[in-house]
C-alpha cells in the first residue's frame, strides 16, 4: 500500500493541508526551518503508528487553537484499489481510528497496512542507544512478516508481568512454577521468531553496509537474553533464587539485543557520527528488503533533513540506494536546489512548505 492522498487537520502548525504524493518515487518537501516540513513526516508516522516520533504529549501535537487533530488518507494498492484510513485524537487523549469505513480499536491494523520507516537525526541511537531500541528494530520487521508475532509478544509481556508480580509478593513456589512454565513456552516461540528473522536480515545488512560504507568486516550477532550455552528452562531455573531476591525476572526475550561489531570493535566506537547514520540507513533499508521478500510489502520511507550529518557524496549514495527500492519516499530539506535529489532517476514531486501550508511546485 502507498499513500495516494493525505488530508491533515490541526496537526501542530498544519491547520488544513491536503496533497497528493507521488506513489512511487520521491516526494520532496522544502522550506525554511519551522515551516512544518518535519510535522508532515510526523503526521504520516502518526497515522501509521498512533504516536509521534517527537513527543508523547498530546497537547504538543494538537494545534493549540483546536480541540482535536485528524489525519485521513487513501491507500493505493498495486491493483489501483483505494482504501480509506484515518485517525483522530482529541486534546483529552481520546482516539478514534477508521479503516475502510469502519471503526477499529487497534492501531496494529493501520500499522500493518502502512509500514513506515524513519531516517532522522536521532537514528544513530540504534547503534549508540540501549538494547530496547534494537529490540524494537527487530520486532518491527517480525510484526510485518510473521502473523503470529503480535499475539506471542503480548502474551509473553503479560506473563512476564505476572511472574514479576509473584516474585515481588513472594508468592508460593507452586504459583511461580506455573508462571515460569507459561513464560518458557512463549519465550521459546518469541526467540524462534527473532532468530529466524535475524538470519534473513543480517546478510542483507552486511551487504548494504559494504555497498554504502565499503566496510566488509561487520559481525552482527543476535543475543537471546540469556546464556547461549544453556536452554531457557535451565537459565530460568538457575536464576530463580536471584530472581526471588530482586523481585523480577533477570533473563529472557525482554533482555535480547542485536550486537554489532566492526573489526572486533563495537560499532559505536568504530564509526563516526556520519558513518553511524549511513550504517543505520543500511539497517533500515535491509529491513525494508526483507519486508518485500517475505511479505510482498513495500516500506514507506520518511527522511527528515536529508543533509544532516551527511556530506554531498553520502547524500547521493543514500538517495541512490532509496531510489533502487522502487517505493514511496518522503524527504525534507531546507534548500530546493539540493543537487543530490536531482541525481536520482526516480520520479519526483516537489512541495514548498511555508507557515504550515503546502504547495506543489
Amino acid at each position: 500500500m502507498r499513500l495516494a492522498h493525505l488530508d491533515i487537520t490541526n496537526f501542530r502548525n498544519l491547520v488544513s493541508v491536503k496533497f497528493m504524493p507521488i506513489p512511487a518515487g520521491f516526494n520532496l518537501f522544502f522550506g525554511q526551518n519551522g515551516s512544518g516540513k518535519t510535522s508532515l513526516l510526523e503526521a504520516i508516522y502518526y497515522l501509521s503508528l498512533g504516536r509521534s516520533f517527537r513527543s508523547n504529549v498530546t497537547e504538543r501535537i494538537v494545534n493549540k487553537l483546536a480541540d482535536r487533530l485528524s489525519i485521513f488518507a487513501h491507500l493505493a494498492s498495486k491493483s489501483a484499489q483505494f482504501t480509506p484510513i484515518g485517525i483522530e485524537r482529541r486534546q483529552t487523549g481520546e482516539i478514534k481510528m477508521r479503516l475502510n469505513g469502519r471503526d477499529i480499536r487497534s492501531i496494529a491494523e493501520l500499522a500493518d497496512l502502512t509500514p513506515v520507516q524513519l531516517i532522522d537525526s536521532h537514528c544513530h541511537e540504534l547503534i549508540e542507544g540501549g538494547p530496547s531500541i534494537r529490540r524494537k528494530y527487530l520486532d518491527w520487521g517480525i510484526f510485518h512478516t510473521a502473523p503470529d508475532f503480535l499475539r506471542i509478544w503480548r502474551q509473553y509481556e503479560r506473563i512476564l508481568q505476572q511472574r514479576n508480580a509473584a516474585l515481588r509478593e513472594q508468592r508460593s513456589k507452586k504459583e511461580l512454577d506455573s508462571w515460569s512454565f507459561e513464560l518458557i513456552s512463549y519465550t521459546e516461540q518469541l526467540d524462534r521468531l527473532r532468530r529466524e528473522y535475524s538470519g534473513r536480515l543480517i546478510p542483507l545488512i552486511q551487504k548494504t553496509v559494504a555497498e554504502l560504507l565499503n566496510i566488509s568486516d561487520v559481525k552482527i550477532t543476535y543475543y537471546s537474553g540469556w546464556d547461549e550455552n544453556q536452554d531457557y528452562p535451565t537459565a530460568l531455573s538457575r536464576s530463580f533464587a536471584r530472581d526471588s531476591y530482586l523481585g523480577h525476572t533477570q533473563y529472557g526475550p525482554h533482555k535480547a539485543d542485536f550486537k554489532i561489531n566492526i573489526n572486533n570493535v563495537p560499532a559505536k566506537d568504530f564509526l563516526s557520527r556520519g558513518q553511524q547514520k549511513l550504517f543505520v540507513c543500511a539497517m533500515i533499508v535491509a529491513r525494508g528488503t526483507v519486508l518485500q521478500m517475505q511479505a510482498n510489502k513495500q516500506t514507506i520511507y520518511l527522511v527528515d533533513d536529508l543533509p544532516s550529518e551527511l556530506d554531498s557524496l553520502n547524500q547521493h549514495c543514500l538517495i541512490d540506494l532509496l531510489s533502487r527500492q522502487l517505493t514511496q519516499v518522503f524527504v525534507t530539506t531546507v534548500q530546493k536546489e539540493d543537487e543530490n535529489i536531482y541525481l536520482t532517476k526516480s520520479s519526483m514531486k516537489m512541495f514548498h512548505v511555508e507557515h504550515g501550508c503546502v504547495t506543489e511546485t
